[in-house]
């Protein structure tokens, strides 16, 4: 009979160590993964536009040919005239 507790109890503290090390491996993935997505940022680097001075990201920007950049066409148009 005591014999049988033992086993249980090795066999129980096995499984608890092994269950242990997969759950600190998970989370130090998950903490990895995180880590690289604070990296990454989701930002884009705005410009001014040289008519009105209203900051608008550098890929909706537009440009004229000395790569000014404008918020519009029509603030493009009225910074040409």
């Amino acid at each position: 009979m005591i014999v049988r507790l033992l086993f249980f109890i090795l066999v129980f503290a096995i499984g608890w160590i092994i269950y242990r090390q997969f759950a600190k491996a998970i989370m130090a993935k998950s903490k990895s993964v995180k880590k690289m997505q604070t990296k990454k940022p989701h930002e884009e680097a705005m410009v001014k536009c040289a008519t009105c001075g209203t900051f608008v990201p550098a890929s909706h920007a537009v440009y004229d040919h000395n790569q000014t950049a404008f918020c519009s066409v029509e603030h493009k148009i009225e910074h040409q005239s």
